[in-house]
């Protein structure tokens, strides 16, 4: 890509081979088009581009350009139907894409070769690998929805490897991550506030998602289980209420004195200053609160009621019913972390025993 007295050109592969485009300026419309070597700039070109800037505000935007595409799913129902902190994320990432492609004409992704350009693209934040699989993502998200709208007939994205490989599936929170949160800091006080230690202890005796979490309210606890729909799938969520889930919903109603009562109202965690979380607001107090070099999420406290779950004789078909995973999901961290210890301790057992 280059500019060229305020003109800007952008050359494409295509299987005839090479293919220059011209705009009016950076994101402006195209004024001509030339296949073989790159195009001189020409007088015509030039008094193009300037009756492209005289034209009123609006008739003037590209179209058929990565750019336009990215305005098109932006004002979709597919994209406006997305959650809030979900259209945030896209958000960043479509200004990425943007910022890499925008001007490219969708005809370049038209031809399969460009794919060696998007994995160089992607490898530029391969010392972020999260953010590069974001923008990768987003890239192949943005070019299905002009597949299935009818502007390209090929997604060139498509089945490009993503870089971060973590799976934190099996990963729980054990004694130690619990004993690191109890522990005082230099000022004498707790590492981690009363509250954010309530909403902890309910994440791992729920295995409710941050988002469902911060909005239960008492209407969805019942005598014997707690009834919501999930706010990512919008499924309905039946979490059973056992003796140790019981007590510290007990202790909430107690500590919220002007909510107790046989039907008391709003929702169940509740912050510092008595007001309703937001997902924003938990996660800052985690990340300010975590020790250092601690390394689970709270997202893997739905791991940790997976194992507690298993002990308490679950199978996995209703733990995965429950959890909303696989069976083949809760087998795996079960075999890790629940019969893994079962194994060692009945070891130790039986070596005291022969002792």
């Amino acid at each position: 890509m280059a500019i060229f007295s305020g003109l800007h050109i952008v050359s494409a592969k295509l299987k005839s081979g090479q293919r220059h485009y011209v705009y009016a300026w950076r994101g402006g419309p195209c004024i001509h088009q030339a296949d073989g070597r790159k195009p001189d700039i020409t007088p015509a070109m030039l008094q193009a581009a300037m009756e492209a800037r005289r034209s009123p505000p609006g008739k003037n935007r590209a179209t058929g350009t990565v750019e336009w595409l990215v305005r098109e799913y932006r004002a979709s129902p597919e994209f406006k139907g997305l959650r809030a902190p979900t259209r945030r994320d896209y958000e960043r990432s479509l200004d990425r894409v943007e910022a890499r492609f925008g001007p490219a004409p969708l005809g370049a992704f038209e031809d399969r070769r460009i794919r060696n350009d998007i994995i160089q693209w992607r490898d530029e934040w391969r010392a972020q690998p999260r953010t590069a699989d974001k923008v990768l993502v987003m890239l192949q998200t943005l070019l299905s929805w002009a597949v299935e709208r009818g502007f390209l007939a090929i997604n060139a994205a498509h089945g490009i490897k993503l870089i971060h490989t973590a799976d934190r599936s099996d990963l729980v929170w054990e004694a130690d991550h619990w004993q690191a949160f109890q522990q005082t800091g230099k000022d004498g006080n707790p590492v981690c506030p009363a509250h954010l230690m309530t909403a902890l202890k309910l994440i791992s005796m729920t295995g409710l998602r941050l988002g469902d979490v911060i909005r239960l309210d008492w209407e969805h606890v019942g005598d014997k289980v707690i009834v919501l729909t999930t706010k990512k799938r919008g499924g309905r969520a039946a979490i059973p209420i056992f003796p140790e889930l019981r007590a510290l919903l007990d202790s909430l109603k107690n500590g919220q004195p002007h909510r107790t009562g046989p039907h008391p109202v709003g929702t169940v965690l509740r912050n510092s200053r008595d007001k309703a979380w937001t997902e924003s607001g938990l996660g800052s107090v985690f990340q300010k609160a975590k020790p250092a070099g601690f390394d689970r999420t709270m997202h893997d406290l739905r791991g940790t009621y997976v194992t507690w779950l298993a002990v308490k004789g679950f199978t996995d078909e209703e733990i995965a019913r429950v959890i909303g995973w696989t069976a083949k999901r809760v087998a795996q961290v079960r075999a890790r972390y629940v019969d893994e210890a079962r194994v060692v301790v009945s070891m130790v057992d039986r070596i005291v025993r022969e002792g």
